[in-house]
């Protein structure tokens, strides 16, 4: 086996497998995505909890931008987005930002579902963990496809970027059962 054939077998045994995320995020991360959440939440406090419908393709996306704001998604990609303008946008750079970003969510999310369970009844949090393996399974394979389709250097920051706006998204769908 030549050599490039063996760093190409191994870079595919690497994208392979999910990014794990670190075990315990920077505390300036953890602070930058809690600070865009308060942000949300002071929005929604301030304008109350209606949205603004308009009617038309033009007043409905103007009524999306505007709700933005009102939206804890809207911080998905605050710090890997911040992350990249810093650190440059080699493969490298950004999939070590997307990791570092999910490891922030990673951590709400386990800590929103450990909640969870502790105040549903026997049913729905049987429920729940069902749901939950269920949504691995699908983050995972979802996130995979960038490097099944591509095969190449650029699989890397696509799937770690997946990986992290897929649990953030499940975080937050956690998080508003303990509302």
């Amino acid at each position: 086996m030549t050599l490039s054939a063996f760093v190409i077998s191994f870079a595919a045994l690497l994208f392979s497998f999910p990014a794990v995320a670190a075990d315990k995020p920077r505390r300036e991360d953890v602070a930058a995505v809690e600070a865009c959440l308060t942000l949300v939440k002071e929005n929604v406090k301030k304008a109350g909890l209606t949205k603004d419908e308009r009617p038309g393709t033009v007043g409905r996306l103007a009524a999306a931008a505007d709700g933005a704001r009102l939206d804890p998604a809207s911080c998905v990609g605050v710090l890997a987005v911040a992350c990249t303008r810093k650190e440059g946008t080699s493969d490298g750079a950004q999939s070590a930002c997307s990791q570092r970003e999910a490891a922030v969510w990673d951590e709400r999310l386990n800590a929103a579902y450990r909640v969870a369970l502790e105040r549903m009844e026997k049913e729905g949090a049987d429920n729940l963990r069902k749901t939950e393996r269920a949504w691995i399974a699908y983050r995972d394979a979802r996130c995979v496809q960038a490097w099944a389709t591509y095969h190449g250097s650029m699989a890397g920051p696509i799937q770690a970027w997946c990986e992290m706006e897929q649990t953030a998204r499940q975080a937050l769908w956690m998080e508003s059962w303990n509302e």
